[in-house]
């Protein structure tokens, strides 16, 4: 029996103790009757506490992201934060995707957006409409392939919901008429929500394998058996080619500068 056999054991193992049946104990003093199994209960407290530890990780490395790497478009900001909570939520499920996102866009809030509410809505928002479609996909067939359709349909969820959003949000707190805001979109909305979801989604590609190996040798996820169809190498690359082409209509075209918070 190889390792990657002795592996999936386990793993089936953790996942049906909570079902497991009853085990009559041979000799067992009267009133004991049958209890249940308990040489693999530690393994599944184990793999949960891992997921906890997992997710708190996703979280603070989204928050981090909005420190490190954000680009200004005129009053519009953006960084990467969505593609790490995307990358949790394929392994953790779009549940803790949208509760991830909610924390951070909170903290976000209270630490160093200068919006107030309406920043938190209009983060969260933008979050929770690009995590769950990809996380929702890919957690239905568990294939590459639907990870990549997820972050197709993850980009234009996004997109249909965030223009919608700015008519009504951004007169609000920039108090422009929102005839101003409408005249925006073509011009400078339309493009930043396209240019920030497929930056996002690229970077999403980027992380997926690599986070996938790492979450396998700390036991949160079961051993690899889905067949590779294409080399390991397409998919990053095609992702870094669409991520540079991203920074260059960001940076190029809309004009966008990089800046650290402060």
């Amino acid at each position: 029996m190889n390792k990657n056999q002795n592996e999936t054991d386990v793993w089936e193992v953790s996942e049906t103790i909570d079902n497991a049946p009853l085990e009559p104990i041979p000799d067992a003093p009267a009133g004991l009757g049958e209890v249940p199994p308990k040489k693999h209960a530690p393994l599944q407290s184990d793999i949960r506490l891992r997921r906890m530890i997992a997710a708190a990780l996703f979280a603070a490395l989204a928050y981090l992201c909005v420190f490190v790497f954000r680009i200004r478009i005129g009053f519009l900001t953006f960084d990467f934060k969505d593609a790490v909570m995307t990358v949790g939520a394929f392994w953790l499920g779009p549940v803790a995707g949208v509760v991830t996102a909610a924390i951070v866009s909170l903290f976000e809030m209270i630490s160093v957006s200068s919006t107030g509410p309406y920043g938190l809505l209009m983060n969260f928002a933008s979050s929770a409409a690009f995590i769950l479609p990809a996380s929702i996909l890919f957690r239905a067939f568990r294939t590459r392939r639907s990870a990549v359709f997820g972050l197709f349909a993850s980009v234009f969820t996004m997109v249909a919901v965030m223009l919608p959003l700015n008519l009504l949000i951004t007169p609000l707190y920039q108090h422009v008429e929102r005839s101003v805001v409408a005249d925006m979109i073509p011009g400078t909305l339309l493009p930043f929500n396209l240019v920030k979801g497929t930056m996002n989604a690229a970077l999403t590609a980027l992380l997926f394998q690599p986070v996938r190996q790492a979450l396998h040798r700390v036991k949160i996820l079961p051993p690899d058996e889905e067949p590779r169809r294409l080399p390991a190498w397409v998919i990053p690359a095609v992702a870094g080619v669409v991520a540079v082409a991203s920074c260059l209509v960001c940076f190029l075209v809309l004009g966008g500068k990089f800046s650290l918070h402060r």
